[in-house]
């Protein structure tokens, strides 16, 4: 499943221990990811690694295991490294997990993504973090800040799968069209209640802001298009009476 216009792949290099590769898989079932890579495992994939996924036994069974990052990263356009550690001069500088959460809310950048969680004794490598677009990391306590690689993974997969949740939010947006309409009913509405003509265009401009600062939905603007339609209505009628 993707990230708004991106796929995501999760590739663990060199894990250790089977415990964590069924928690990795459990945590994708979890918050909606499928593709699973793993290079070079240092253990065996079995009944240990099946009890831990739980659920997510279609992940495992599924999963790609191969020997080089070349051929887990075959495909990708966007690749991503996680580490807890502090990076090295020469190697891009490391931004929170929630920079990275904003960096992808706000993107247009589609494609696939490739998430890496090194080993757990030492992570990532060197080499491989200066292979990356972006380097992530969790802040923490610094007195203890290397989380497991299974628990370090579900903090990402959910902020992904909130990414994912923003993202349709931010497709629900009002249209411009529908947003003039809405401007329109309300300049009518300031007319038919008499409304100082010398005040209407700032009370015009601060509702546009007003509307334009709160990423309106399309529901959003229906609602208030509906409710000053039938406010005019009701207005035009009282007037119709009094005459």
């Amino acid at each position: 499943m993707g990230v708004g216009g991106m796929d995501v792949r999760v590739v663990l290099v060199e894990p250790l221990y089977e415990m964590n590769i069924g928690y990795v898989a459990r945590g994708m079932k979890n918050f909606g990811l499928r593709e699973l890579y793993i290079v070079r495992p240092q253990t065996e994939i079995g009944v240990t690694a099946r009890m831990m996924a739980m659920h997510a036994q279609d992940i495992l069974d599924s999963m790609t295991v191969v020997e080089t990052l070349d051929k887990a990263l075959d495909g990708i356009d966007y690749v991503i490294g996680t580490t807890g550690k502090t990076v090295p001069k020469g190697i891009r500088a490391a931004i929170t997990i929630h920079e990275f959460y904003d960096l992808l809310v706000h993107s247009e950048i589609k494609g696939k993504l490739a998430l890496l969680f090194g080993r757990e004794d030492y992570g990532l490598t060197n080499d491989v973090l200066r292979r990356c677009d972006v380097v992530v990391t969790i802040p923490a306590n610094p007195e203890y800040p290397i989380l497991n690689l299974s628990h370090a993974a579900i903090i990402f997969f959910y902020e992904l799968y909130n990414v994912r949740r923003r993202k349709a939010r931010l497709l629900k947006r009002a249209s411009g069209e529908a947003k003039e309409r809405l401007m329109r009913y309300f300049a009518e509405l300031l007319e038919e209640i008499n409304y100082p003509v010398h005040k209407r265009e700032k009370s015009l401009l601060v509702f546009r802001r007003l509307i334009g600062r709160s990423f309106a939905s399309e529901r959003e603007v229906t609602v208030l298009y509906g409710v000053f339609r039938r406010t005019i209505k009701v207005i035009r009628a009282s007037k119709q009476e009094r005459l």
